[in-house]
């Protein structure tokens, strides 16, 4: 689309993220285990320095903005750690799978998801969280394969519903 030909970068990157692939090359676990990591540390980190900025540090910690920037930052760094030892744990619990199971199916994606929905209950040092967290993580695995990980439908069905869009128009 319009963002893959201004960066290129970007579009390299989704794909080794999200296809394993980059130009058609194979990458091993060990380098999509250290690519998701860093996508996902960089998705947490903004998640967690919006969540520190704009909720919990201002009203439970402090009532100056210095303070909250300072808790903000911290926030910021947790959930950065958390979301890339998540993701690599997915991509590690899947590659586990499917060396074990001798296939590479939906099956596999959704065991790294349980395994990285118990990182995340081991983090909140809660059985109760990762027992949640699991199946929701597994859930959530499930989808993305069964929409061929797209966060948008296919494009002939933007095209029928929504031909107004500037992304479905034929370039």
């Amino acid at each position: 689309g319009r963002w893959g030909k201004r960066l290129p970068l970007a579009r390299t990157l989704s794909k080794m993220v999200f296809m394993g692939k980059a130009e058609g090359a194979e990458v091993d676990t060990a380098t999509k285990m250290v690519h998701t990591s860093l996508f996902s540390g960089g998705v947490g980190f903004v998640l967690g320095s919006t969540r520190g900025m704009l909720g919990e540090s201002r009203v439970e910690h402090s009532t100056s903005w210095r303070n909250a920037s300072a808790v903000s930052w911290q926030m910021a760094a947790r959930e950065s750690a958390l979301f890339a030892v998540v993701g690599a744990t997915f991509v590690g619990g899947s590659a586990i799978a499917e060396s074990v199971r001798g296939k590479d199916d939906t099956v596999n994606r959704m065991i790294g998801a349980c395994a990285g929905g118990a990182v995340v209950g081991a983090r909140k040092a809660s059985a109760f969280t990762a027992i949640m967290a699991c199946p929701a993580f597994a859930f959530v695995a499930l989808a993305a394969d069964m929409s061929d990980n797209r966060l948008r439908p296919p494009k002939a069905v933007n095209q029928k519903n929504h031909p107004d869009l500037q992304w479905n128009k034929e370039a």
